[in-house]
């Protein structure tokens, strides 16, 4: 009797653990797809996000809430809740939801995780979406400093080149161009890595300016946060004159007339002592 009472205790348990499995497979929802609408969204532009619920189970279910956690993105609701409720979904059929989001001013250009969490029947699942924030690179060259005043003598260019966008640029390198209007004497091309958002990093150009107000065309090549390849020229002009114009502004030193007149004094006297002498030479013989 004993041993029959041990087997039936272990029958039902055996049971309980079949029906409760059966009923796990008879409540299940899972996200079948989603999808974004723009695919890829700017700084301060609005999307929809649909979400397309299956029930794989066996039974029907009811009050099926979905919710979006956007608390550690940079993504907003609009005119809507975070949270859907599905009354109901059939076994076997599908259903979607659909949230109205705006990405904010300030998300910076990369793939962000989203946790979705769907409850039901005392069930919670959580799973991960993924939404692209993409921006435009923009990078701007401006004249930091120059030392040139006078065409055809050398002096050094400074220029600061600046991250005006929110997308972080990678592996820059700036290349200053040949041209007619200057002789390049420093390395021509330089590797500056990064520039994060906001930032700028200043580089330094030797060269000789072989016209008046030269034109620096530099090449930039570089990419941005989603390892897209950019390259751009972006020109500065740098204010040089003339040796005539320079003189006459006072930019270049002129030469003291008054030295040239003690110069001219002191060669004429010496001049007249020589040829004094010389006469004196001739009356002693």
């Amino acid at each position: 009797m004993k041993e029959k009472y041990i087997l039936g205790v272990r029958l039902s348990i055996f049971l309980i653990l079949v029906l409760v499995t059966i009923g796990t497979v008879h409540a299940e929802i899972t996200i079948d797809s989603f999808s974004s609408t723009p695919d890829t969204v700017q700084p301060g532009e609005d999307l929809e996000v649909r979400l397309n619920l299956e029930n794989v189970g066996d039974d029907d279910i009811e009050s099926v809430v979905v919710s979006i956690d956007l608390s550690n993105v940079p993504f907003a609701p609009i005119e809507s809740s975070t949270e859907k409720v599905i009354d109901k979904i059939r076994d076997g059929d599908q259903e979607s939801v659909s949230f109205e989001l705006v990405a904010l001013s300030s998300a910076e250009a990369q793939t962000y995780k989203i946790p979705v969490t769907i409850t039901y029947e005392n069930t919670t699942k959580t799973s991960l979406i993924s939404l692209e924030v993409v921006t435009d690179a923009s990078l701007d060259i401006l004249l930091e400093s120059s030392d040139l005043i006078v065409e055809n003598e050398q002096g050094a260019v400074t220029i600061k080149i600046v991250n005006e966008g929110l997308n972080q640029i990678k592996f820059l390198q700036v290349t200053l161009l040949d041209s007619s209007e200057y002789e390049i004497l420093s390395p021509s091309s330089l590797y500056i890595g990064e520039i994060d958002t906001g930032d700028f990093d200043t580089e330094e150009f030797t060269i000789i300016p072989t016209s008046k107000d030269p034109e620096l065309s530099f090449k930039l090549e570089y990419r941005d946060a989603n390892n897209q390849a950019f390259a751009e020229e972006k020109q500065i002009t740098v204010k040089v004159y003339s040796t005539e114009q320079a003189t006459q502004l006072g930019l270049v030193k002129q030469g003291n007339p008054l030295t040239w007149i003690l110069i001219f004094v002191v060669l004429a006297l010496g001049i007249l002592v020589w040829i004094r002498r010389k006469k004196h030479k001739k009356n002693v013989h």
